[in-house]
């Protein structure tokens, strides 16, 4: 269960970047969507680490 929501998490973090990054001269949303796609990735990070 852990794999998958650590595979889940890394995904969905580099999509959110990627939208994030693309739209950044809008305001609003690409800086939460970024900081959201970092969060998703340090949590990918933390789930992966080995323990």
């Amino acid at each position: 269960m852990g794999f998958f929501a650590m595979i889940a998490s890394m995904l969905l973090g580099m999509l959110f970047l990627v939208i994030g990054v693309s739209r950044r001269k809008q305001k609003g949303w690409p800086i939460i969507l970024t900081a959201l796609g970092t969060v998703f990735v340090l949590i990918a990070v933390y789930l992966g680490w080995p323990k």
